[in-house]
């Protein structure tokens, strides 16, 4: 198991209210499900696929900086010390 760091970014900082949060876990998929556990309660059904597992894909998740969709998505596996950012993707001009 690795220890690991999600970050929480725009929207999900706001509704958990916790910038980070500490975690172990095998792979993204792993985090991402005990998370969810967790704060299901605080998050809308929107952000959320149907089965209520993954989230849809206008989140973004992002291994120490790069694109979980460009690794393994979350089979992606994890080592000690990675990083994981959680954002809701943000457009505009």
């Amino acid at each position: 198991m690795a220890n690991v760091k999600l970050h929480l970014l725009n929207i999900f900082q706001l509704r958990i209210n916790k910038k980070s949060i500490d975690y172990e876990g095998k792979t993204v998929g792993d985090i991402i499900s005990q998370f969810l556990k967790e704060n299901k309660d605080k998050l809308d059904a929107e952000l959320l696929n149907k089965n209520k597992k993954k989230f849809i894909s206008h989140i973004l998740i992002l291994l120490n900086g790069r694109n979980i969709k460009y690794l393994k998505n979350y089979k992606t596996r994890l080592k000690d010390g990675d990083k994981l950012y959680l954002s809701y993707a943000l457009a505009g001009g």
